[in-house]
């Protein structure tokens, strides 16, 4: 059952043109712009839009997921049918998990073609934590954000409102653009960590614990709030 409804919300996202733009176009526009940048470290850039790319498939695709189910009523008539809404809720979880790493890799297969980003069987290993715990910080908020709004319009306000100022805030940390009260903030940001991670992973250099820990933090927190909004009927 949770396989079938997952391959069910695969084919609902590719479905949404939307969506599927701002997962699979949109990163690699935004890895191309960077790219024309005089002095750009590329690594530094391929891993932010990677980090970017997971983050539009589980943070952005959840939320707006989730919003718009609740939008036409659909999450109140599941409730009527023998398909259990926590299956439900996993098979959306498990789709946007398979998009979202799926986005991220290409992110990086373009990174290589384009920058020249040198890539490795080992540093695709090393990157399976911070993936994982990337994916459940994102997703766990995601699923809060689409469980506090009533519609799929004010869902994309809250994640645009979100997750592009997280972006900015940590490509201008990583480039020593923010003053030293902002700066000091920035590594609790998850996509920041989520970066660092993935260029660690990338450069062969082991986990770091910091980013693994911030990650960690967010993803219980946002788990428990989503188990308390998800508990209540929406």
């Amino acid at each position: 059952m949770l396989v079938n409804e997952t391959r069910w919300q695969i084919r609902l996202y590719l479905r949404d043109r939307a969506a599927t733009f701002f997962t699979f176009a949109f990163p690699p526009l935004v890895l191309l712009f960077w790219s024309r940048q005089s002095q750009q470290d590329v690594l530094s850039a391929t891993a932010f839009v990677a980090a970017l790319a997971l983050a539009m498939a589980v943070y952005a695709g959840l939320a707006m997921g989730i919003a718009s189910a609740r939008e036409v009523g659909l999450l109140k008539r599941l409730r009527s049918t023998p398909l259990p809404m926590l299956v439900h809720i996993a098979a959306r979880v498990a789709a946007c998990a398979l998009l979202g790493t799926f986005a991220l890799i290409l992110t990086l297969g373009l990174g290589a073609f384009w920058l020249g980003l040198s890539l490795s069987l080992s540093g695709f290993t090393g990157l399976l934590p911070g993936l994982v715990l990337g994916f459940a910080a994102l997703g766990s908020w995601g699923l809060v954000v689409g469980s506090l709004v009533r519609t799929a319009n004010a869902a994309s306000y809250l994640v645009n409102a979100t997750l592009f100022p997280l972006f900015l805030l940590s490509v201008a940390a990583e480039r020593g653009m923010l003053p030293e009260w902002a700066a000091a903030l920035t590594p609790l940001l998850p996509l920041q960590n989520l970066a660092l991670l993935i260029q660690t992973a990338l450069k062969g250099d082991g986990m770091l614990l910091y980013p693994l820990l911030t990650l960690l933090c967010w993803a219980v927190l946002g788990a428990a709030v989503a188990a308390r909004r998800l508990s209540r009927p929406l």
